[in-house]
């Protein structure tokens, strides 16, 4: 072997396919790209994944192994809450002649849609000693709702509590359990539990209020809901 006589191997070099060349070279007219369409235009950068507007494979083939139970009991808006102020409060317990003021009385006057999570703020002033539910609380807001002989109960979804139950594998649970995994709660808040979803796990309930529906559902399972005071 001489360096006059190096070349590559064969088939290793092969000619640069040119196109638009006139009709005879087999490779004019549309220049190997067809008629029309997004794929014959230039610039054209196919999407990770599209395929042209179908459902795509993805999303066809059913999912199986890895389950995020985790994401069960966060909150579906964690961060996206309705503002309800203490005059607001005030107002909804005087139209509905009620001192107590929960989702059910805020919808009733108005103030806030059914699947609205709220949060109680301090502007304005209570004349009147209210049981209020919310979904959270200003620290101001539940320093003035409790100076005037009223209580703060933080509302918690049933189907939250029993994504809880089933991560970390509990019997029981009441607010000590679970705040250990919401931070926004303390182990001597007063809860309000509500209906959401159906619940299939068994798991006894310890809270301050419970909504008929939910404590239905926990017996019919066989559990036990205790009222605390």
């Amino acid at each position: 072997m001489k360096l006059s006589n190096l070349k590559p191997a064969n088939g290793a070099v092969k000619n640069r396919k040119r196109i638009g060349r006139g009709t005879s070279s087999g490779r004019g007219g549309t220049s190997t790209r067809g008629h029309k369409g997004a794929k014959s235009r230039s610039g054209f950068k196919s999407k990770r994944g599209h395929e042209g507007g179908q459902m795509p494979i993805q999303m066809r083939l059913p999912k199986r192994g890895f389950k995020n139970t985790a994401r069960r009991y966060q909150s579906y808006q964690p961060d996206s809450f309705t503002v309800v102020n203490l005059n607001d409060l005030q107002d909804a317990a005087n139209k509905m002649n009620t001192t107590t003021v929960d989702i059910n009385t805020l919808v009733a006057a108005g103030l806030i849609k059914k699947n609205e999570q709220f949060k109680v703020l301090a502007q304005g002033e209570l004349t009147a000693a209210l049981q209020v539910s919310a979904f959270r609380f200003s620290k101001a807001a539940k320093t003035a709702i409790e100076e005037k002989g009223g209580s703060c109960m933080l509302i918690v979804k049933a189907n939250q509590i029993q994504g809880v139950v089933e991560a970390a594998k509990l019997s029981a649970v009441g607010a000590k359990e679970l705040a250990e995994h919401f931070k926004h709660l303390n182990e001597d808040d007063k809860l309000h539990v509500i209906a959401e979803g159906s619940l299939k796990t068994k798991f006894d309930l310890q809270a301050t209020k419970v909504d008929d529906e939910v404590k239905t559902q926990i017996e019919a399972l066989g559990a036990a809901v205790s009222l605390l005071g």
